[in-house]
């Protein structure tokens, strides 16, 4: 009996220790008023969603809110979805004003994780191998007939189009459904290659976004790097990040690309927000590990800690202590491998 419970507290440690942080957040919007809106999975419990104001004050608008996502619609309001545990959209106005756009304990019905808004506001998410969006009746109804291997994010753009990649087996194609639900590959091939089998948590496509021009845009992580397509099949690299930063998700604004990038070296840092203007400059507009430490300038330095961010340190803390005990424990008793 001992031994089957040291087996199960191994794994529940690793297990918890291991769903902390096991993929970025990739939502990253800007309004017209250049405020800068962003998901990150890093800080505060679950998740947290951030404002940062064009004169450079960081705003935190949601905590231990699991968000991937975040869209702005035609009136300015941030639309972005929690995707652990209850699955729901919430849209917050400029004046932060917060209401629920829909929500479910199924994520079938909704899936909060792989959830986006149109252009013109409708609600549509991943699920199932599948596309669904809401109608008007607030009832899912499938988006065409394709049916993906993997998808993890979706886009829409403004003229209507559909849009998931799918990682399935490790190729990494787009997949774009016409609004009658007519579906076509849109580009392939795009996920980097290496001399080992196909990571199905780091070598995937995330976040997407549509340029200027009307080319369409993606974050391909295992190469760190931002890949441009177009109508006519053309992928090519845009922007690779440089050290061990990672692009996960961009937007653009004024023809000026927003880059959201995580540090993967000895942990996850970040994140970070790269931009790329259309004159060809680049500087990093935000970095939450440098803003922590107070050297960011313009940004004030971090508000003190809240109870649920001292929870979540005295529960790291003690799956540490847990660890550390077990190992001690283990060095009487062997404890078999855990597979």
């Amino acid at each position: 009996m001992a031994k089957v419970n040291r087996q199960m507290l191994i794994l529940y440690a690793l297990l918890t220790l291991g769903q902390m942080h096991a993929h970025p957040s990739w939502g990253i919007v800007v309004d017209d008023n250049h405020n800068i809106y962003f998901a990150d999975l890093f800080h505060h419990g679950v998740g947290s969603v951030w404002k940062l104001t064009a004169n450079g004050e960081l705003q935190l608008l949601l905590r231990d809110f699991h968000a991937h996502n975040v869209n702005l619609d035609a009136d300015g309001n941030l639309i972005t979805s929690n995707g652990e545990g209850l699955q729901y959209m919430v849209r917050i106005s400029p004046a932060g004003h917060q209401d629920t756009l829909i929500q479910s304990n199924d994520y079938r019905e909704f899936n909060g994780g792989n959830a986006a808004i149109t252009p013109r506001g409708q609600i549509f998410f991943g699920a199932e191998k599948y596309l669904w969006r809401i109608n008007e009746i607030q009832q899912k109804e499938k988006i065409g007939d394709f049916e993906f291997g993997w998808n993890q994010t979706v886009f829409a753009d403004r003229d209507g189009n559909y849009y998931g990649p799918d990682i399935g087996g490790g190729i990494g194609r787009v997949i774009k459904i016409n609004p009658d639900g007519m579906a076509t590959v849109f580009a392939d091939e795009l996920i980097t290659k290496f001399d080992r089998p196909w990571d199905p948590h780091f070598e995937v496509l995330l976040g997407m976004a549509e340029g200027c021009g009307g080319a369409i845009y993606i974050a391909e992580v295992a190469g760190k790097r931002i890949i441009r397509m177009t109508d006519h099949g053309e992928a090519e690299t845009y922007y690779t990040a440089e050290g061990y930063w990672v692009p996960s998700g961009l937007t653009f604004h004024e023809c000026d690309a927003y880059i959201l990038e995580f540090e993967d070296h000895q942990g996850y840092h970040g994140p970070r927000i790269v931009r790329l203007t259309a004159e060809g400059g680049k500087s990093v507009v935000f970095d939450y590990d440098t803003y922590q430490r107070g050297q960011f300038p313009g940004i004030p330095a971090q508000e003190p800690r809240h109870r649920g961010d001292w929870l979540a340190i005295f529960g790291m803390a003690g799956m540490a202590i847990l660890i550390l005990t077990l190992v001690r424990y283990s060095r009487r008793r062997v404890i078999p491998r855990i597979s």
